[in-house]
């Protein structure tokens, strides 16, 4: 199954047009994907953009949303109706232009926009495609069929996935922190009877180091009395040593 990434660069070649004084029909326009640009540090590692990333999806007229927030209940304009379209520009990124929609928060967030107060854009997206440049994740290829570009109050470099933060945790040296969510779903696939897939094998044992980690620093501190969580701890450690080696 494919995992949905998101990211965030400041906001550029902002431009906002009311086209029609009348009806308050908003035009926007600005860079919404940024290539060649690292991004800000996201625990011991950075990402790169690469250009062209994005030619081969939109050669393919991805279905793509203009939102606020990546929220589906803030729908601005759509690919697919025809009120918003990507561009590529070579070398530089993918732009967006829209006619937003006559509703009052498009209107809230063109004044928002005209003071600054809003100033990220974000996209919503699939790697087809990357690879490591020493500690810098490279993305090649990009899918956003069924993705969003969305204005946003936060950055969202946080928003990565678990598997894309556990190939870097090994690409950096540095013991993965796997998802406490996903390792649940993965013990409750296990229980349920099914068979568990390589990259929950892994979750597993990213699961299983971390706490082996964690053991070895509280030995390491020599407390007098373990204690309750300590002691649990090692039982969830054995717990996880043998779905490893299932």
């Amino acid at each position: 199954m494919r995992t949905r990434e998101v990211r965030a660069f400041p906001l550029q070649d902002l431009r906002i047009t009311r086209a029609d004084d009348k009806t308050g029909r908003l035009e926007f326009h600005g860079r919404s994907i940024v290539y060649n640009s690292l991004s800000e540090d996201m625990g011991g590692w950075r990402e790169r953009i690469m250009p062209g990333a994005a030619t081969r999806t939109l050669a393919a007229n991805p279905d793509t949303r203009f939102l606020i927030n990546h929220d589906p209940n803030l729908l601005l304009a759509r690919t697919a109706s025809g009120t918003a379209s990507l561009s590529e520009v070579p070398e530089e990124g993918v732009d967006v232009d829209a006619r937003m929609a006559d509703v009052s928060y498009a209107r809230d967030l063109a004044v928002s926009l005209e003071r600054g107060d809003i100033n990220q854009m974000s996209f919503g997206f699939w790697v087809t495609a990357d690879g490591w440049a020493g500690n810098v994740h490279e993305v090649f290829g990009i899918d956003l069929d069924g993705g969003d570009v969305s204005v946003v109050t936060y950055p969202a470099f946080s928003q990565t996935s678990a598997e894309l933060r556990s190939a870097a945790a090994r690409q950096i040296g540095e013991p993965p922190l796997p998802e406490p969510a996903q390792v649940t779903r993965a013990l409750q696939e296990l229980r349920a009877g099914k068979v568990l897939s390589a990259a929950n094998r892994q979750l597993v044992q990213d699961a299983r180091d971390a706490l082996d980690a964690l053991l070895e620093a509280a030995d390491a501190r020599s407390l007098p009395e373990p204690g309750y969580p300590v002691e649990r701890a090692r039982h969830r450690l054995n717990e996880l040593e043998m779905l490893a080696q299932l």
